[in-house]
């Protein structure tokens, strides 16, 4: 493969390739080396570690996004790999994901590839982009393949924030109340409770619930705070346990609404993932042990190795599909039909695509309607606190 004027010989593929640069190319590797020296790519790695973490836990997609697409650029100009890192690298300043890329700078002077590079960052770079990079050393085209990424990785980011932004609204909102009912019951309602009991007067059944709602939370706010602790430490161990990340995966795909826009969510990643893959020549076997991944969800995971092991006893993608009822049937048509029609890429994108427009009118629609059955529940909270605390003022004032 020819990227820049870095060749890359391979003997077999996803074998373990031999690098032989060129004259150019070395001329190249030891122009950055003085511009990026062993001992400063460490020193900015560790100096960013120290500030921030690095290796960062998560870099946000669309900043992936951007150097895939701007990497595929300088590659498709003409701009040797090498270079075209460092140029990156110059852009990003202070910013941790420089760090990386000089580490990645350094591993490749030092004999590695560029995929090994970026696989010394599990966190950051996903398994799609490594394993379509490395097909691309091994077989070419790496400018194209980077672009394919992008593509996928804006995608993705579109969808992430679509989702985040039809419930960021109602998430304020109800986090927002809920301060305001924690203050009302544990600082306001006590207050009207001592001007109440100056009163030798009966109060209204709101207002008796209210009170003892609020003298219960008081008298056992110590018990309350040890159970609310113990309880999210008992749950956060559950859920690192194999039972309990299957628990909260079964639980979050049966949630009304909520759980059918995830399942959608998943086969929209999953078989646009697939679809790249196959696309870029990498076996459906390999493809669907890339693609697994990219669910995010132990029961998908877990149901998509299963096929993967049942196409290599001999079965057909579309029959293994049609044993898990997270699949539905329309689905396994259509890659059956793909399959015989040798066109299953095309039938993964167009599968991809009609949930990604099923998942926007689902959303768009999700956000009209969460939005005022928030607002009529909370808005019965906040009419029954309101009567509680002033019938009692209503009912002296008219006896006085």
């Amino acid at each position: 493969m020819n990227s820049g004027n870095i060749t890359i010989h391979s003997s077999r593929k996803f074998g373990k390739e031999e690098k032989r640069p060129s004259k150019n190319a070395k001329d190249s590797s030891r122009s950055i080396q003085k511009r990026f020296s062993f001992s400063e790519v460490i020193s900015t790695y560790f100096k960013q570690s120290k500030k921030t973490g690095i290796p960062p836990k998560k870099i946000k997609l669309d900043e992936l996004h951007t150097f895939a697409n701007q990497l595929s650029v300088l590659l498709q100009s003409g701009v040797p790999l090498l270079s075209a890192l460092s140029i990156l690298a110059d852009q990003m300043h202070e910013k941790p994901f420089r760090s990386v890329i000089l580490a990645i700078i350094g591993d490749i002077n030092r004999g590695t590839t560029f995929h090994e590079g970026l696989a010394r960052f599990p966190t950051i770079f996903p398994n799609i982009f490594v394993s379509l990079v490395k097909v691309a050393e091994i077989s070419g085209g790496l400018p194209d393949i980077l672009r394919q990424i992008s593509e996928y990785l804006h995608k993705q980011d579109k969808t992430q924030k679509r989702i985040k932004s039809a419930t960021a609204y109602p998430k304020f909102v109800f986090f927002f109340f809920l301060f305001i009912l924690i203050g009302v019951v544990y600082g306001l309602v006590p207050k009207f409770q001592e001007t109440f009991a100056s009163y030798d007067a009966e109060l209204p059944v709101l207002t008796e619930i209210l009170l003892a709602v609020s003298n219960a939370a008081l008298k056992y706010i110590y018990i309350e705070l040890g159970l609310v602790v113990s309880g999210i430490v008992a749950w956060k161990r559950f859920l690192k346990t194999s039972k309990g990340i299957y628990f909260q995966a079964n639980l979050v795909l049966k949630i009304p609404v909520i759980g059918n826009l995830i399942s959608k969510d998943i086969l929209s990643r999953f078989c646009r993932t697939l679809r790249v893959l196959l696309k870029s020549g990498v076996p459906l076997v390999t493809g669907l042990e890339v693609a697994a991944e990219t669910a995010q969800d132990v029961i998908y995971t877990s149901a998509l190795h299963k096929i993967r092991r049942g196409i290599i006893s001999g079965d057909t993608f579309a029959k293994q599909l049609a044993i898990y009822p997270q699949f539905p049937a329309m689905v396994v048509k259509m890659i059956a039909t793909g399959e015989q029609s040798g066109s299953l890429d095309k039938m993964l994108l167009n599968i991809a695509d009609l949930y990604d427009s099923e998942l926007d009118a689902k959303i768009a629609g999700l956000s009209t309607i969460i939005e005022p059955v928030l607002m009529v529940g909370l808005g019965i909270i906040a009419v029954f606190v309101i009567l509680a605390l002033y019938l009692p003022i209503f009912k002296l004032g008219s006896i006085m």
